[in-house]
């Protein structure tokens, strides 16, 4: 017993044969196979997918055609809780202007352009007897080419969202006889970082708000009688002067736009109060000039 020697027994690597195991998986030579598939295999799993999900495909865009139908582009199909109305505009790139980037400002601008075509478009076929269009816009506004980056001068357009029905000076409210009109503000933003202090960006509501009137507009029925909401301009100018005087901490600001009633000798009244949605307009002013 003492002179034979002991036998050891090579374990295999795990790892290694882990490895082997796993690139055998990807494609196996022996079998001609991928992922353990053989061509055959992979052609009709990959036909039952094609068919399966064209048929998915095919499902889901029935159900919204069915439901596009239902859809009418004049009148909301939903009305009463939710007829909150809400100061905005159907352009996302008409909530910013920015004196700095030039392609911000390009969509700014063609933003412009898609909001006065479609006004046309639009009013041209209303019949109502009060339809607002864009040439109801005084002053420089009323001209889209106004608005240059390089002048640091421009123009926000808002709007009141088409709620069915809408009628807040109307017989059967508390405000009967009152006016109904879009004003703004300066606002530090949600950040706290927005400018009220410098005066840069100096700006005009169109019409003046002390005696703007919008309630001859409503109530609104239909896009197709009455049109569009009728839009308020904001022109802003940059001042140069106090542009770089500013502190460098202030990059821009923010102008708060509500809607608001107000009956003559009476303060006037926000519909924020009433869950009423206001507009956060951005202004990024531009590089400071080099008075040097």
């Amino acid at each position: 017993m003492g002179g034979e020697e002991d036998v050891k027994v090579q374990q295999p690597n795990k790892v290694a044969q882990g490895f082997k195991d796993f690139g055998r998986f990807l494609y196996n030579s022996d079998d001609k196979t991928v992922f353990g598939r053989g061509g055959k295999s992979w052609a009709k799993i990959s036909l039952f997918y094609l068919i399966f999900y064209s048929c998915l495909a095919g499902f889901f865009a029935i159900n919204m055609q069915v439901m596009m139908m239902t859809i009418d582009d004049d009148v909301p199909t939903i009305t009463g809780r939710s007829n909150r109305p809400t100061v905005g505009i159907n352009q996302k790139d008409l909530y910013i202007m920015d004196f700095k980037e030039k392609d911000v400002w390009g969509k700014y601008k063609e933003a412009i352009n898609a909001v006065k075509d479609e006004y046309d478009n639009v009013t041209a076929a209303a019949t109502g007897d009060k339809v607002f269009t864009w040439s109801d816009i005084s002053g420089d506004c009323g001209d889209p080419a106004w608005s240059v980056q390089t002048m640091n001068r421009g123009c926000f357009y808002v709007g009141v969202n088409r709620a069915y029905g809408f009628n807040p000076t109307g017989n059967d409210t508390t405000r009967t006889g009152g006016r109904l009109f879009i004003n703004c503000d300066y606002d530090i933003g949600i950040a706290g970082d927005g400018d009220t202090e410098t005066n840069t960006a100096q700006f005009t509501v169109i019409e003046n708000p002390a005696t703007q009137d919008l309630s001859e507009y409503y109530p609104w029925t239909s896009k197709a009688v009455n049109g569009l909401q009728p839009l308020v301009a904001v022109k802003v100018e940059i001042n140069d002067d106090n542009n770089n005087e500013r502190d460098d901490k202030y990059w821009g600001t923010f102008l708060k736009c509500q809607l608001y009633t107000q009956i003559t000798g009476e303060d006037p009244v926000s519909f924020e109060e009433e869950g009423g949605q206001f507009a956060r307009l951005t202004i990024v002013y531009p590089e400071k000039k080099n008075t040097k």
